[in-house]
């Protein structure tokens, strides 16, 4: 998800799983972690971390993608197709 900025602000983010994996479990396989960037209007894009706070110009964009989630027991005990879709 994409938030635009229309003036000037100060920006704070505070999120988890962006650098460790949801953990999955009784067997299963991590998630993917998530990322938050800042996307500037002259087009630099920087990493914002899970905590942070920053002063940016209008028009800046933040982009949230959130963590996704663990999984639930062992990935041979599931249908080869199951597994294929739920892999980070």
């Amino acid at each position: 998800r994409d938030i635009e900025f229309l003036e000037p602000i100060e920006v704070t983010i505070l999120s988890e799983r962006r650098v460790h994996r949801p953990y999955g479990i009784k067997g299963g396989l991590s998630g993917k972690t998530g990322l938050n960037l800042l996307i500037y209007p002259d087009g630099r894009v920087v990493n914002f971390g899970g905590k942070n706070n920053a002063k940016v110009p209008a028009h800046t964009r933040i982009r949230i993608m959130t963590p996704g989630g663990g999984g639930y027991g062992e990935p041979a005990d599931h249908a080869e197709d199951e597994v294929n879709e739920t892999l980070p």
